[in-house]
C-alpha cells in the first residue's frame, strides 16, 4: 500500500463545481487513468479519496491537496502524466508524492483576494488595524468574532484590476473563510454589496508558515 498526496490547481470551470462533484470528478479521473487505487469494501465499493482543507464553491486555487491509496508499493513513473490526461478542464496536477504529514498540521491558508473596480487599499489597511467584527457561522451556531484573531498577515495594495489583499488566514478546526473579510468591509461601508470579488488560494501552510505537503 502506498499513500499518495496530490497537489493540483483548480481554475475555471472546475472551480464552480461543488465539493461532492469535485470528489466524483477526481474519482472518475483516477479510474480513467487506470491506476491501481484502493477501493472501499462492502456492497458499493468506491475509490477512497479525501480532499484536504476544502474550499467554498467558486474559489480558485493554486494549491489543492487530495489523498488516496495505491495498492502497489511505489508510485508509477508516469502517474502525473496519466492523471493530467484524465482530468477535466480546470484541474491540473502540479506535484505527486507520499502522504506523510498529518492533515492536522495544515493550519493556515494563503489567499489572494481581489475586489474589482475599486481602489480602497488605504481604507482596508486602516480597517485591519482596528476591531473588525463580523458574525461567523459554524456547525455550532453563529457568533460575533474579531477577524484580526484569524489573520496571520495581510498585505493590501491597489492594482490595475482593483484592490488586492494577500493574506494568511487561519485554517484547520476553526478556519476563516475570506468571504467574511469582504462582508466586514461591506458592513464598514468600504465596499459596496455588489463589488465583484475573486478568491484564490495560493498555498496551504503549517504553523511555521511553510508550505504543507
Amino acid at each position: 500500500m502506498y499513500k499518495v498526496r496530490v497537489l493540483f490547481q483548480k481554475d475555471e470551470p472546475a472551480c464552480y463545481i461543488s465539493h461532492l462533484d469535485l470528489m466524483k470528478a477526481l474519482q472518475r479521473s483516477l479510474r480513467r487513468a487506470a491506476l491501481p487505487v484502493r477501493y472501499s469494501e462492502g456492497f458499493n465499493p468506491h475509490i477512497v479519496l479525501s480532499i484536504l482543507v476544502p474550499l467554498s464553491t467558486g474559489y480558485r486555487s493554486r494549491y489543492e491537496l487530495c489523498d488516496f491509496d495505491l495498492t502497489c508499493d511505489e508510485l508509477p513513473s508516469n502517474i502525473q502524466d496519466r492523471l493530467n490526461a484524465a482530468l477535466p478542464s480546470g484541474l491540473r496536477v502540479l506535484r505527486i508524492g507520499q502522504a506523510v504529514r498529518p492533515v492536522a498540521q495544515a493550519v493556515l491558508s494563503d489567499f489572494e483576494i481581489v475586489w474589482h473596480g475599486v481602489r480602497c487599499a488605504d481604507a482596508v489597511r486602516d480597517a485591519l488595524g482596528g476591531a473588525l467584527t463580523v458574525e461567523k457561522r459554524s456547525k455550532r451556531g453563529s457568533k460575533q468574532v474579531d477577524i484580526r484573531d484569524y489573520v496571520r498577515s495581510a498585505v493590501v495594495s491597489d492594482g490595475d484590476d482593483g484592490t488586492v489583499c494577500r493574506c494568511v488566514l487561519k485554517a484547520g478546526d476553526d478556519p476563516l473563510n475570506p468571504a467574511y473579510l469582504t462582508q466586514a468591509l461591506i458592513e464598514k461601508g468600504i465596499l459596496a454589496e455588489d463589488t465583484p470579488v475573486t478568491y484564490t488560494r495560493c498555498a496551504i501552510l503549517d504553523e511555521n508558515g511553510k508550505e504543507f505537503f
